[in-house]
C-alpha cells in the first residue's frame, strides 16, 4: 500500500509507527532492536530518514518527526516521534491509543522518557510471538505519559477542608489476564527519597503518599465507586505502584523507605514494587507469564523496638566477624600452617548498616562516612 508521501509502507514500517505511537518517543537504537536487530544500523537510519521526509508527491507528508536531546557530555542524540500522518497509521494498528499530547516534552525529559521506554521495549521483545507480530496482540497495554492527570479530592481533617491532589504516572501498564494495572514511576535518583523534615518527605515518599490516597481514599458519600482509583478505573484491575530506579543501592534504600512507611499503616488496597531499570522488563515479563518475579513489598509493621533489635543483631554479627578475623590473624602469626579467610563483604555490610542506622532508626547521616563496617563499636 502506498503511503501519503509516496513511500510504500511495509509491515516493519507499521510496526515501527505503532511502537512510537505507544511509546511516544523512540531512539534509533530502540527502533533497531525492535524491527531490524539482525541488520546493519545504517539500514535503519536510511529508513528513518525516508519516513521523516515529505516525499515527492504534491502535498506530501512525513510519517515521523526528528527531535534530539543532548547528553551531559554534550552529545546530541536523535529521537523520533510521530507526525500527524504517522499517528493515523499507528491508530489504525493500535486502537487503544490515547489522544496525542498537545506539545512535546522538554529536551531535558527526553532522556528520562527513553530510559523508561527501554522497559517497554524489553516487554515487547520478551512477549511478542514473532518479530513482526502486531503490538495489539501483546498481553498488555502500555499508556505513556500524556496531558491527562488523575485529579481527586482528599479531606484534610487537621485543616477541616477538602484539597485537590494529582497523580501523573510516567506510564500505566495494564495486564488484564493477570488482573493488574501498574503505575510506573521512573526515578532518576536526582531527588531525595526522604528528608528529616516531616513536611518535605522526599520525592519517593511524597509520591507514595499521593498514590496511597488515590488508591484507597474514599470518594464523596453516595457514589457507587468507593475509592478514587475505582472512580477512574472501574474495571476491577488491582492497582500496583512500581518504582523504577537506576541502581541496586538506590533500590535497597527505596525499598527500606517504602517498607517503613507502609508498615505503620496496616493493610492497604494496593501493592508496591521496586525494580531497577535493568531488571524491570525481565521481572514484569516473568509476572505476566506467571513465573517467579521480584517480590512485592508487603506491608509489615516495623516499630522502633524491632529496628533496634536489627541494630543489635548487626552489631553482634560485626563483633563476631572482628573476633574471627583477629583469631585467624593470631593463629597465622604463630603457626606455619596459615588459615585464609575470604574477604569481608564490606560494601554490602556498609549498605546494611546505613539502612538500619539512617533509614530505619532515623539517625542523621554524617558528612563523611567512616571506612569501617560496624554500626557501633
Amino acid at each position: 500500500m502506498s503511503g501519503l508521501n509516496g513511500t510504500v509502507l511495509t509491515e516493519r514500517d507499521r510496526l515501527l509507527l505503532s511502537y512510537i505511537g505507544v511509546a511516544r518517543y523512540a531512539s534509533a537504537q530502540q527502533i533497531h532492536h525492535l524491527v531490524a536487530d539482525g541488520l546493519d544500523k545504517t539500514i535503519v537510519y536510511r529508513r528513518l530518514r525516508k519516513l521523516s521526509a515529505r516525499g515527492s508527491k504534491p502535498m506530501g507528508v512525513a510519517y515521523l518527526r526528528r527531535l534530539e536531546y543532548r547528553r551531559a557530555e554534550g552529545m546530541a542524540v536523535p529521537v523520533w516521534a510521530l507526525s500527524p500522518a504517522g499517528r493515523i497509521v499507528a491508530e489504525s494498528c493500535v486502537p487503544y491509543l490515547h489522544p496525542p499530547s498537545r506539545s512535546d516534552v522538554g529536551h531535558v525529559f527526553l532522556e528520562h522518557t527513553l530510559r523508561l521506554n527501554d522497559v517497554l521495549l524489553g516487554l515487547v521483545l520478551g512477549l511478542r510471538e514473532s518479530e513482526l507480530a502486531p503490538l495489539v496482540t501483546l498481553p498488555f497495554r502500555w499508556f505513556c505519559e500524556g496531558d491527562e492527570m488523575l485529579e481527586f479530592e482528599v479531606y484534610d481533617r487537621a485543616a477541616g477542608r477538602t484539597s485537590r491532589k494529582v497523580v501523573k504516572p510516567d506510564a500505566i501498564l495494564e495486564v488484564p489476564a493477570r488482573g493488574r494495572r501498574f503505575f510506573l514511576e521512573a526515578e532518576s535518583g536526582a531527588h531525595s527519597i526522604a528528608t528529616a523534615d516531616p513536611i518535605r518527605q522526599g520525592s519517593v515518599l511524597r509520591k507514595l503518599e499521593r498514590y496511597t490516597r488515590f488508591f484507597t481514599g474514599k470518594v464523596p458519600a453516595g457514589s457507587e465507586r468507593g475509592t478514587n482509583y475505582a472512580r477512574f478505573f472501574p474495571d476491577g484491575l488491582d492497582p500496583e505502584l512500581v518504582f523504577l530506579v537506576h541502581s541496586d543501592p538506590r533500590k535497597v534504600r527505596v525499598e527500606a523507605a517504602v517498607k517503613e512507611t507502609l508498615g505503620t499503616r496496616g493493610p492497604e488496597g494496593f501493592r508496591v514494587r521496586v525494580l531497577t531499570f535493568g531488571q524491570g522488563a525481565t521481572a514484569i515479563v516473568a509476572l505476566i507469564r506467571g513465573q517467579a518475579a521480584e517480590p512485592v513489598l508487603r506491608q509489615v509493621a516495623l516499630d522502633g523496638s524491632t529496628a533496634r533489635q536489627l541494630r543489635d543483631g548487626y552489631n553482634a554479627l560485626a563483633e563476631a566477624l572482628d573476633a574471627a578475623r583477629r583469631a585467624v590473624s593470631e593463629h597465622n602469626a604463630t603457626c606455619a600452617k596459615r588459615l585464609i579467610l575470604p574477604p569481608a563483604p564490606l560494601s554490602e555490610l556498609r549498605t546494611l548498616r546505613d539502612i538500619i542506622q539512617h533509614d530505619l532508626l532515623g539517625e542523621p547521616r554524617p558528612g563523611v562516612r567512616k571506612p569501617e563496617y560496624p554500626l557501633s563499636r
